[in-house]
């Protein structure tokens, strides 16, 4: 795997109503631009350091490297671009999944071969297929988006702000009057929640009020 970027600390949040956090980022910084795209997530039970996606027939894992102050600081690598060979497969993404590699009859799978002969067959896999209009910013020097977000159908809403700096964050946050006990919660997180997959935590209705 090559490196993508530089880690980054990230604080993230879903809902459905981010009306309020939109109205108060619009007030403090100009909207950049606005950009629509299509993910699929892979993703297992037992998995929570690793962010593993296909966008544009690419696949990449942003892997966490450690959790400060409330943030997550992920570091993103890119896998390759479909077809992906067998061996890339076993070697890199099954285990950033955690779970034992199929065997393979190919030796590379182009995208669509990879989901109907890999991963839709494996009962410890799930997928999502997730669409996004995400709305750009920059914040006190962090990259901030607003987006909607549809997941197999189901429509939420999500802001993210993250920077090198966590102190940038942070400050961020401040200037969004976001919570400072407001559970941060990344995207394979989100996901597994909708899913079915993974509970909500205990002060969730508390701090999201």
């Amino acid at each position: 795997m090559a490196q993508e970027s530089n880690p980054r600390f990230e604080f993230r949040i879903f809902g459905i109503n981010l009306e309020k956090l939109t109205e108060t980022l619009d007030k403090l910084t100009p909207r950049l631009q606005t950009r629509k795209m299509n993910s699929i997530y892979l993703l297992t039970a037992g998995n929570t350091k690793n962010n593993i996606k296909i966008r544009d027939g690419i696949m990449d894992i942003k892997v966490l490297e450690q959790e400060t102050e409330g943030l997550e600081q992920w570091n993103p690598f890119l896998v390759g671009e479909f077809p992906l060979k067998s061996d890339v497969i076993k070697t890199v993404v099954f285990p950033a999944l955690g779970i034992v590699c199929p065997v393979m009859e190919r030796d590379q799978y182009t995208l669509d071969q990879f989901l109907k002969e890999i991963i839709s067959i494996d009962p410890d896999l799930s997928v999502a297929f997730v669409k996004k209009v995400r709305h750009g910013y920059m914040l006190n020097n962090c990259i901030t988006e607003i987006a909607e977000v549809l997941v197999n159908g189901a429509l939420i809403n999500t802001l993210c702000i993250e920077s090198e700096d966590p102190k940038q964050v942070l400050a961020a946050k401040k200037m969004l009057g976001i919570r400072s006990d407001t559970e941060n919660v990344n995207y394979p997180l989100a996901l597994k929640r909708i899913m079915g997959l993974a509970s909500l935590s205990k002060n969730y209705w508390e701090s999201n009020d």
